[in-house]
């Protein structure tokens, strides 16, 4: 006989839906399951880099066909059998979890990855010709604005960039490659610009393990210019060369930090500066870090809202914005992790999008690192996911916290306060390894740079 009215047993309705209630109120937390890949994958990309291409495709197979297997024990029907298990069936009950076989498909993606990139760098003649010391012409096009380094002799700085050599010529012999060769020469470099095709002539040298480039070029000669860089590339050389002019008339720090802070060009950076910087943990504004591109992001959708554009074209006119940003910095791996990190940073900062924040940035990192498997021995790499991952985690929780303890009209700064307090608590550890201590006054001087760097 049933009871009362509105009166269910334990399988009623009513429970069923306090069951999902709960199960609702208990998924509305961060979902870290996919970090476990991606962390895994990290740590195989950083340890793999310097081993022969060979062994890392067999690990990479065993992976993959382990990972099919868990993928097919996870889809198989669950049957209900005595809670005693034998130790076979419960190693396979741990191998059926699909966090087993996502973990197992991103070793295996890495892997392969780091095969094949090894496999292009080193196919042609680049890095025999490197291991002889070889005197050699090549042609080359430059993949990074030159950079001013203190050479051994102060009064004499050096110049470092990058090349794509298209074509090499040494022990009388020319071939085509595709190979990324690092270039150290003297100032005379200094003029070349992104996207130059060049013709140089030097003694190729090998670089340190691990390091991204087939060979260091050291120029014995100027470069000749071949060919002019595309219009794209003159067009944002255009834009960067109208900032640098535009800020000649300010004082010496600020005419070498603007460049820096907007488009990560620290040409004119004066070396004090830099060491100051350095000292109060700020150098991160003078390069293109995630917090530039949420900045130019937010300012693209608020720009889009203004003009009348629907919401479902927004995120469009976002990405062109950001494209032609990352072509206004220069496409380099630095930049292009920049721009991923700071995308991830507005989805979670979104109120509709922000539980997809954490199993975003865990997917790209297994994307950045397939692409550039080198970015896992990046501490710049590190420190942009360790900032990522500190504002979709606690940007939230501190900033209510934040704003319970100031005064009831400030109280929505709560939430501004917490992005550089979180950011900085995630990196203090890759900080240490890389100065040694962590700066106090970094904490402080960062929160007041903020609102600033907008």
């Amino acid at each position: 006989m049933s009871g009362a009215p509105g009166a269910t047993d334990d399988g009623g309705p009513n429970a069923a839906q306090g069951r999902l209630g709960n199960r609702r109120r208990a998924t509305t937390g961060p979902d870290l399951r996919l970090l476990v890949p991606a962390m895994l994958a990290w740590v195989a990309a950083a340890s793999v880099l310097t081993v022969p291409a060979l062994p890392v495709v067999l690990v990479a197979g065993v992976a993959a066909t382990l990972a099919l297997f868990a993928l097919t024990l996870s889809r198989r029907p669950h049957r209900e059998g005595p809670l005693r298990r034998r130790p076979r069936r419960r190693a396979l009950a741990c191998m059926a979890h699909p966090l087993v076989a996502l973990s197992l498909a991103a070793l295996a993606l890495v892997g392969v990855s780091v095969a094949a990139h090894s496999a292009v760098r080193a196919a042609g003649p680049v890095a025999d010709l490197a291991d002889d010391h070889a005197i050699v012409e090549l042609v080359g096009t430059v993949t990074s604005d030159p950079m001013v380094f203190s050479g051994a002799r102060q009064d004499r700085p050096g110049v470092r960039l990058r090349l794509s050599v298209h074509e090499v010529t040494g022990h009388g012999l020319r071939s085509h490659v595709a190979t990324p060769v690092q270039v150290v020469a003297d100032q005379s470099w200094s003029r070349v610009r992104w996207h130059e095709r060049v013709r140089a002539r030097g003694k190729l040298v090998p670089p340190q393990p691990g390091d991204d480039v087939s060979a260091v070029l050291r120029p014995m000669d100027p470069p000749i210019v071949v060919r002019q860089p595309g219009p794209v590339a003159r067009a944002a050389e255009h834009l960067r060369a109208g900032l640098r002019d535009a800020a000649t008339p300010l004082p010496a720090d600020a005419r070498g930090l603007l460049p820096a802070l907007v488009v990560g060009d620290t040409s004119r950076t004066p070396p004090s500066l830099t060491e100051a910087m350095r000292t109060t943990g700020m150098t991160h504004l003078a390069a293109v870090s995630g917090s530039n591109v949420a900045v130019v992001l937010a300012f693209a959708m608020g720009g889009a809202s203004l003009c009348g554009v629907g919401r479902r074209w927004r995120p469009a006119v976002a990405l062109a914005v950001l494209a032609g940003f990352v072509v206004l910095c220069r496409p380099e791996p630095s930049v292009v992790r920049a721009a991923t990190m700071g995308a991830i940073g507005l989805i979670g900062l979104s109120r509709s999008r922000r539980s997809a924040g954490i199993p975003v940035l865990s997917a790209a990192v297994v994307v950045l690192l397939v692409l550039d498997p080198w970015l896992a021995r990046s501490f710049g790499f590190a420190l942009s996911t360790l900032a990522t991952l500190g504002l979709l985690l606690f940007t939230r929780s501190w900033g209510r916290a934040i704003g319970r303890r100031l005064p009831r009209r400030i109280r929505s700064w709560g939430p501004a306060i917490a992005i550089p307090i979180a950011a900085q608590a995630m990196c203090a550890p890759v900080v240490v390894l890389l100065q040694g201590s962590v700066s106090v006054v970094g904490v402080v001087a960062n929160l007041l740079a903020a609102p600033m760097v907008a």
